[in-house]
């Protein structure tokens, strides 16, 4: 094979330098794409796609990719950056011919988790009103502030069981909370979390949101799931129950989200994700009393994990075995 390049095209701020530390022996080309204001936005220059005319290994975020998957001839392998991919299978009129593979970790899986977790407690134990009363210079202890909810009395509902679901229903589990888990299908016995009290598949989502006091997406954006929660089937959630979207926007659109919400079918929603990313400052979403916000950051990539998962991926690679996480094109992940 010669000399080994491997060329990296991303934001994440020393993910070359990571990938060059663990492959002393390949030739690591950084396109130096750091810390660039607006990034989801970046234009993919014609320069920059004349760089990569020679790559054969990619490490690319995914936006990046998207701007440029029929314009360089020399591929033969792909490792996206992003653990979503559906932005990027949008851009493929045809399955292409070489591997691209998605970004997995452990340690991702674990961010996910502890923002899930850490959202539940702060939302029981009542903090954010805290906040607003020491702001007030208010001494309130009343309500939910000094009567909360244990993690034990919960049951907490989580949609979608890969890597993210398992380990956030272990975390879960971990606190003795009640999980249960809604799929598609029924899982094999190989496939079944020990961390899971009840799985419900397709035709029983009403009977998992009457069970469940916390309802946590984590699914991909799938033809399968784009709308799941959406029209009426919220009516069916348990009382007070919680919607907690980490997966992906679409699951149900704002308006039905918002319906939901005044219908008091769901007492509030903790979102991370959103149809339209960055969220339009018009949306309603912004001031509703019932929603808390973040902005797309529940879980990361970092240039540790990302690194790392590609380095495995590559040393498989270069081995002649099948690289990890490749996409599922006809489903969508």
């Amino acid at each position: 094979m010669g000399s080994r390049k491997v060329y990296v095209f991303s934001v994440i701020p020393r993910l070359a330098q990571v990938v060059q530390e663990a492959l002393s022996d390949v030739t690591v080309i950084d396109m130096k794409l750091q810390d660039i204001p607006g990034k989801y936005e970046k234009k993919v220059s014609d320069d920059e796609v004349a760089a990569l005319q020679e790559a054969e290994v990619l490490l690319i975020d995914n936006n990046l990719f998207s701007q440029m998957v029929d314009r360089l001839p020399k591929l033969k392998w792909v490792q996206g950056t992003w653990a979503g991919v559906e932005s990027l299978i949008a851009h493929f009129k045809d399955k292409p011919l070489y591997p691209v593979s998605r970004m997995t970790s452990e340690t991702f899986s674990q961010l996910m988790a502890e923002y899930t977790l850490g959202w539940i407690i702060s939302h029981e134990r009542g903090w954010l009103e805290s906040r607003q009363h020491q702001l007030n210079s208010t001494w309130h202890h009343d309500g939910k502030i000094a009567y909360y909810r244990s993690l034990q009395d919960l049951t907490v509902g989580v949609l979608g069981m890969g890597i993210i679901g398992k380990e956030v229903a272990r975390s879960l589990k971990a606190l003795r909370s009640t999980v249960h888990a809604y799929t598609r299908t029924e899982p094999s016995p190989e496939n079944r979390s020990k961390d899971v009290d009840k799985y419900r598949h397709s035709g029983e989502l009403p009977l998992f949101l009457r069970e469940c006091d916390y309802i946590v997406n984590i699914m991909p954006s799938t033809p399968a799931t784009r709308g799941l929660l959406g029209g009426n089937i919220l009516s069916h959630a348990k009382k007070y129950a919680v919607l907690i979207n980490v997966g992906r926007g679409d699951v149900i659109s704002e308006k039905d989200l918002i319906k939901a919400l005044d219908a008091d079918w769901l007492s509030a929603a903790i979102l991370d994700v959103y149809p339209q990313e960055p969220l339009p400052k018009d949306s309603p979403l912004w001031l509703h009393p019932k929603v808390v916000m973040t902005p797309h950051s529940a879980g990361v990539s970092r240039a540790q994990d990302v690194g790392q998962c590609f380095v495995d991926n590559y040393r498989r690679f270069i081995n002649g075995q099948p690289v990890l996480n490749i996409i599922n094109w006809e489903a969508g992940y």
